[in-house]
């Protein structure tokens, strides 16, 4: 066994070597031309699809320029995601202090992870695969509803390699069991599913900029930030202004268009130094107005979760005791299996506007996990009650409202790139938000005492937070819910909306997602979004660049 594990071991070290030291990309570049047809801004999960796809097409070349460099091999084990947290990687954004929620926060402010680098967020999320449901894409433009996007969700379901949660799990049979007992209207419940392959992440770094990254047609310049889109007098986008590495400052054409892949935060903070967004807010910074639109940041959303913490007497859940045993180790550096494959997402479940999610694991990391969130330590300890015990048995219910009314801002608070922008979620300023984590919470609740939970023992835990001592424990209470929501819930990291797309003048872009009042300058991310999507938005977000590169290429109807 020790010979083989060496054997592997050896071949893991050779093939990097020769990956690092033989096979570079031949894409990736130190010196840019002066211009290209395309420029993209931001290899994230967008940017890494538009970059490939355009450059499919030989006579067409495409510059992608990154803000970050590569992502390190713990990237790619699925499981440790939130290891990536608050590292180089991490753009490591924080909201502004919230006044409706995160009082069990350090200064009532939330962490809000953004991937930096080759892949972007796609590298350092939880791999969490869904649509939403079609009723969520009512209101988009024309071309953009559920059915004019199934053959691109077919397309990403099988190039993504979905895979559901493994087959022998205890939990997630009970969960897809409860649904026979559950008695509520429109409940859907099924096994987690997840981007993932022979063990490791499967993003679209992976998935397609690797399949491109030998094209002498595309170039990819790492490490560069953008720090301004230039304009002609006629306002088409002429290029960009970059940073380099060492600090020095130039500039690269585009001779057909500039597309910004750049994401929820960077997207319209790069606007707004630009020139295009409120006239009002451009002015307190002195900053010439090319496009007066005032949507540029706003209609910020994102799905706010409250953990539930339940007790397990069973011995079915994953601890972080028999993570870390040697057998779990064996089982996935050398056959690519076990829990270390997965992102610990079990099951999903949907009533209606409620959304809950099985992670299977319940005994964490404190000094980890409350550094990484920002949790006061006493809340953190009232919401994990396995905080300091890595083998108790137990998981976590991630409850959220699935179509959240709050809406938030990203706006400017310097007219440096460099400076991180003001970012308000606004997070329960809607108390409709409040009703509907409610009802979540409480769907939960009721899958948990269906019969083949409490057949292993399962205890839904109610914290004592000391803001909430005056109300009865127990999530029935909608005041109680409202208190612990309002101190513990936490972002799902699923910010979205800042560039709304829309057929109305007041969008920021287009039914072709073309920015408004300027030619030549696309937005192909997830700041796109008009509204929220019933689960996690990644892989609506790839079905949207891929729609979008064909828009360009001319490959669609409309």
């Amino acid at each position: 066994m020790w010979n083989y594990v060496l054997a592997s071991i050896l071949v893991l070290v050779v093939s990097l070597l020769y990956h690092c030291y033989f096979n570079s990309p031949a894409s990736i570049i130190v010196h840019p031309n002066a211009h290209y047809d395309y420029v993209i801004v931001g290899a994230g999960t967008a940017g890494c699809v538009v970059a490939s796809r355009l450059s499919e097409i030989s006579n067409v070349t495409v510059l992608l320029v990154e803000a970050g460099g590569h992502f390190g091999w713990v990237s790619s084990v699925p499981i440790l995601a939130p290891f990536m947290q608050r590292t180089d990687v991490d753009w490591s954004y924080s909201t502004e202090p919230q006044n409706f929620s995160s009082k069990g926060f350090w200064n009532h402010i939330q962490n809000i992870p953004r991937g930096k680098g080759l892949g972007g967020s796609g590298q350092i999320n939880h791999l969490v695969h869904s649509f939403g449901k079609p009723e969520d894409y009512k209101a988009w433009p024309k071309g953009w509803s559920h059915a004019d996007l199934l053959p691109y969700f077919k397309k990403v379901s099988d190039i993504m390699n979905v895979m559901s949660s493994p087959e022998e799990e205890y939990l997630a049979e009970a969960f897809l069991m409860a649904e026979e007992s559950l008695k509520l209207n429109n409940v859907t419940l099924q096994k987690g599913m997840y981007t993932a392959k022979r063990g490791s992440r499967w993003s679209t770094f992976n998935a397609h900029l690797q399949n491109a990254w030998n094209r002498r047609n595309l170039h990819i310049l790492t490490n560069t930030l953008v720090s301004k889109i230039l304009f002609k007098e006629n306002l088409n986008a002429d290029g960009i202004e970059v940073i380099y590495k060492d600090g020095s400052v130039g500039k690269i054409a585009a001779t057909k268009e500039v597309i910004l892949c750049a994401g929820v935060i960077n997207t319209p903070q790069l606007l707004l130094l630009s020139g295009i967004g409120s006239a009002e807010e451009l002015d307190k910074f002195q900053i010439p107005v090319v496009s007066n639109l005032p949507e540029v940041g706003k209609n910020l959303f994102d799905h706010l979760l409250l953990p539930l913490y339940v007790n397990l007497e069973a011995r079915v859940s994953v601890t972080l005791y028999k993570l870390q045993t040697v057998p779990e180790v064996l089982s996935y550096f050398v056959y690519g299996r076990g829990w270390y494959a997965t992102n610990g997402i079990m099951a999903v479940g949907r009533a209606n506007d409620s959304g809950v999610m099985l992670f299977g694991m319940g005994s964490t990391d404190e000094n980890i996990l409350k550094s990484l969130s920002n949790y006061k330590t006493e809340p953190y300890r009232a919401m994990y009650p396995s905080y300091n015990n890595g083998t108790q048995e137990g998981f976590l219910f991630l409850t959220h409202c699935l179509q959240p009314k709050s809406r938030g801002s990203v706006s400017l608070k310097s007219s440096d790139i460099r400076h991180q922008p003001k970012i308000d979620p606004a997070y329960l300023q809607d108390y409709d938000d409040v009703l509907c984590s409610h009802r979540a919470i409480n769907f939960a609740i009721q899958t948990a005492e269906t019969p083949k939970f409490r057949e292993y023992g399962a205890k839904v835990h109610h914290p004592d937070l000391e803001e909430c001592r005056h109300l009865p424990r127990d999530y029935r209470d909608l005041e109680y819910t409202e208190c612990v929501l309002r101190v513990a819930a936490l972002t799902s990291y699923h910010v979205c909306g800042t560039c709304r797309m829309g057929a109305d003048d007041r969008s920021v872009v287009d039914e072709k997602l073309r920015v408004r009042g300027v030619k030549r300058l696309r937005i192909i991310d997830s700041s796109v979004l008009p509204s929220p999507i019933s689960g996690n938005p990644n892989s609506v977000v790839i079905a949207i660049a891929e729609r979008a590169s064909d828009v360009i290429l001319h490959r669609t109807s409309d």
